[in-house]
């Protein structure tokens, strides 16, 4: 796990030095690697890395690392747990190799197979490879955007990075897309749909898809995976066909798989138990294969009986292995909530975001740099029913307006899908935030991701079944991708690889074709998961009832929310909100405690990085206007 930066000159007899810009972009994501850091330049190509050592802890894991034969370089961040297979391989047909390194094995295999080499990547990968000889440059970024990988072109050069901040820092540009900013007040989520990103002119390689560049020109990015086309109707009648328990057999074998895999490491390796049965699951099998396993947990005061750290205790004494509380209050919130927003790069989508930090820096105090998560397992076996039930009920709806015009039908879909709208377009109430018309072309975008979806499934004969399939997989695409950035971010923040078991592809690609009585059973979401988890965990454990990540934000928040922190602020800027509207919104916060957070959220982003004012600057202006 690391991070990396680089840049490609367009001018063809480019002799410009370009190491300071590099070495700069990787300073400011010492974070995300502070074992190592190395540049290289090769006339008109530098790029550079920050290295977290978790396999081949020794010098031979230095990157950019180099392979003479070919000339060819690479800068590597994530995991590739199935190195070790193909590195043999590679061996067999003759490649030297020097290092016990996943990269060198990517680098291998990219000179061996190509762009096919990534079908049997196994892992979580944003990598570069220069090529010399043909001057390409190949930016490739994993299946379902696990690592992030930026970019941006700036005259006669484009750069790219792990984290938008390292971008910023060397382009000394700080606009903000306005498109974005209209998405990402609607729904807390701008990881949905086009590459652009909430800064203006940096964009993101989307999951699953590598863009290159060769002899100066930039090819578009093109996809190399694609999850709907995994949706087949011969698996999902296969898998129709099965008996429950072949059934529960076959998924159990792969997700045992996805979590050993994962336990590929020179370093410590913990997880993250809530106590909830995602997270109990992983850290259930990932104790077999690791007895000196830990577990970690956040504890939440204030909540009384919502709080699960008592079910994560049961967990990890049902295993023997020791569990690690952090105790989650309202000055801990406070005091991190800037640092939290900083290795963000985004306003948060989600308040838990502050303790998936703190945690992550917990874990590495104990000398752990590895932890699994149970993240994905809601969007991939069916975890939100109520949404689910919803869609069913709008079907009946639809069915009982059938002679209505096609249009008409469209908008009672599209107010459906408004019910969604809980951030600060609604909180603020101020119409020159959010015009209809954007509002309303963003529906239909999204509703064109849900219909995509639900036709890979047209073979299911079932109307409200093939919506509620297609609206899962959209799930995949358009829900799971801020959790992911929050997951990677906020660990990477802290030094620390965070791995994600239930985001196994080869589990992903058979999950996805499972009918849906396979996840939705009876009152039973998630029911073969719940089936495989009663096979290694106590049955209570598994089938209480769903608490989720409590902060009782309104008390934590409480001290922040004052007037006088927006005054002459980014929001009062951007939002042209005067002193009378502020003083209004601030009054009746507490009708909204998510819409308030949202744009206490904005705020402490604008001022990050549009101002470019300092952490610590904006803290002490936030603790110092409310207490």
């Amino acid at each position: 796990m690391c991070g990396i930066a680089g840049l490609y000159c367009f001018v063809a007899n480019c002799e410009d030095e370009h190491t300071d810009i590099v070495a700069k972009m990787c300073a400011v994501q010492t974070h995300r690697g502070p074992d190592d850091t190395g540049t290289e330049s090769m006339g008109r190509v530098t790029i550079g890395s920050n290295r977290l050592s978790i396999i081949d802890l020794s010098a031979a894991g230095h990157m950019p690392m180099h392979d003479p034969e070919s000339g060819a370089w690479i800068v590597f961040n994530g995991e590739i747990y199935n190195f070790a297979g193909i590195r043999e391989e590679l061996v067999a047909r003759g490649h030297g190799l020097h290092s016990r390194t996943d990269t060198e094995v990517v680098l291998h295999a990219w000179l061996e197979w190509g762009e096919q080499c990534l079908d049997r990547f196994v892992g979580m990968f944003a990598f570069a490879i220069y090529k010399p000889q043909d001057q390409s440059l190949v930016l490739v970024r994993d299946r379902f955007g696990k690592k992030p990988l930026y970019y941006t072109q700036q005259g006669s050069h484009l750069l790219f990075a792990s984290e938008l901040k390292s971008l910023v820092a060397v382009s000394g540009q700080r606009q903000v897309n306005w498109q974005q900013l209209m998405e990402w007040s609607l729904y807390r989520n701008i990881d949905f749909g086009p590459t652009d990103t909430l800064y203006a002119g940096f964009s993101s390689v989307p999951a699953g898809h590598l863009m290159e560049i060769r002899d100066g020109v930039v090819s578009a990015s093109r996809p190399y995976y694609s999850l709907e086309s995994h949706v087949t109707r011969q698996e999902y009648e296969r898998l129709d066909r099965l008996a429950p328990d072949a059934l529960r057999r076959e998924i159990e074998a792969l997700v045992l798989a996805g979590v050993e895999d994962r336990l590929v490491s020179d370093v410590p390796v913990g997880t993250l138990c809530s106590g909830g049965i995602d997270s109990s699951l992983i850290t259930a099998v990932a104790a077999r294969g690791r007895k000196d396993l830990l577990a970690f947990n956040v504890s939440v005061s204030g909540v009384g009986a919502q709080d699960e750290s008592r079910f994560a205790k049961q967990v990890t004494d049902s295993l023997g292995i020791r569990l690690l509380t952090l105790q989650a209050d309202g000055q801990s919130f406070r005091d991190n909530l800037v640092r939290a927003i900083y290795y963000s790069d985004y306003p948060l989508t989600h308040p838990n975001s502050v303790y998936f930090l703190l945690i992550s820096e917990f874990a590495r105090s104990h000398g752990v740099k590895v932890l699994l998560s149970g993240e994905a397992a809601d969007e991939l076996f069916g975890g939100y029913a109520h949404r689910y039930r919803r869609y069913g009920q709008y079907r009946s709806l639809q069915r009982l307006v059938g002679y209505l015009p096609a249009r008409l039908r469209r908008l009672i879909v599209m107010a459906g899908y408004a019910a969604e709208n809980v951030a600060i377009a609604e909180f603020t109430g101020y119409e020159g935030l959010v015009s209809h018309t954007t509002s309303f072309i963003d529906k239909f975008s999204r509703m064109e991701l849900r219909e995509r979806c639900t036709s890979a499934y047209d073979f299911v004969g079932n109307e409200v079944d093939r919506g509620i399939l297609g609206g899962m997989l959209a799930d995949m695409t358009n829900y799971l991708a801020p959790l992911l950035r929050r997951l990677d971010r906020m660990s990477m923040g802290a030094s620390v690889e965070c791995r994600v078991p239930f985001l196994d592809h080869r589990l992903v690609d058979t999950v996805v074709n499972l009918p849906l009585s396979a996840r939705l059973h009876g009152k039973h979401d998630k029911w073969l998961l719940k089936e495989i988890a009663v096979q290694h965990l106590p049955r209570g454990i598994v089938y209480r009832k769903k608490l989720g990540f409590p902060l009782p934000l309104q008390d934590y928040m409480a001290p922040l929310v004052q007037p006088k922190f927006f005054k002459d602020g980014y929001c009062v800027e951007q939002l042209q909100l005067n002193e009378r509207g502020l003083n209004q919104l601030v009054s009746r916060w507490t009708d909204n405690v998510e819409g308030m957070f949202s744009l206490l959220a904005l705020e402490i982003w604008g001022r990050l990085n549009m101002r470019g004012e300092t952490v610590d600057s904006v803290q002490e202006h936030l603790m110092g206007s409310g207490i």
